[in-house]
């Protein structure tokens, strides 16, 4: 029986946790990309990659095997604030040589790409989050940009502030979310999860909101 590999980068991370357990519960198997830190016990559906997200030779090994990706890399707690759209350079051209099509990225709500149509309070929510974390808001925006303009199946969901409530239901909206909004961390894992085997949201960043 066939059994899907996804290859998981940013896996280290809370989020990343939770899409790896997520992605094992589901009978997938799982190739966890971490950069020094491994938080995860020995499992027969579990290959952990050590590795640099820049290093394109760590990034091809970590894809061996694997049909999808889920990247829920950050650049919060980095010094050039720049993590989203490096990993994007070594992972797009790394899939497209390995022939993977499918990766699923998350970003926050407040990333904005060519596809919307920001109203008046979208654009005042912007202009606050390019006042208060302009590296991180570029970042974002530059990360969706590079995915527009590649070949892949990709889908990047657009995430508020997460809580850790345990909630896990959710829905997805093609416009932004509403300022101050919230979400579980469980539901965005379970949306990066869902969207795997799901052609609902090609080439498209919808926004999670609770349900």
């Amino acid at each position: 029986m066939f059994v899907m590999q996804i290859t998981i980068f940013g896996a280290a991370g809370r989020v990343g946790q939770g899409v790896v357990g997520e992605a094992i519960t589901r009978d997938y198997t799982v190739a966890a990309f971490v950069h020094t830190h491994n938080p995860f016990t020995a499992n027969e559906r579990l290959r952990v990659v050590r590795g640099d997200i820049n290093d394109a030779a760590s990034v091809a090994e970590a894809l061996q095997g694997s049909q999808a990706v889920i990247s829920v890399v950050s650049s919060w707690h980095t010094k050039d604030k720049n993590i989203l759209n490096r990993a994007m350079t070594t992972i797009i051209p790394a899939m497209t040589a390995a022939g993977i099509t499918r990766i699923i990225t998350l970003t926050g709500a407040g990333a904005i790409w060519a596809a919307d149509r920001p109203g008046f309070g979208d654009r005042i929510a912007h202009a606050l989050a390019a006042a208060l974390a302009p590296k991180i808001l570029a970042d974002a925006e530059q990360h969706l940009r590079l995915l527009a303009s590649s070949d892949l199946n990709w889908t990047c969901l657009r995430s508020p502030v997460m809580t850790k409530q345990r909630r896990s239901t959710y829905r997805l909206t093609s416009g932004l979310a509403p300022p101050l909004s919230l979400i579980s961390r469980a539901a965005v894992v379970q949306a990066l999860v869902d969207q795997v085997e799901s052609n609902d949201a090609y080439r498209q960043a919808p926004s999670i909101l609770s349900k």
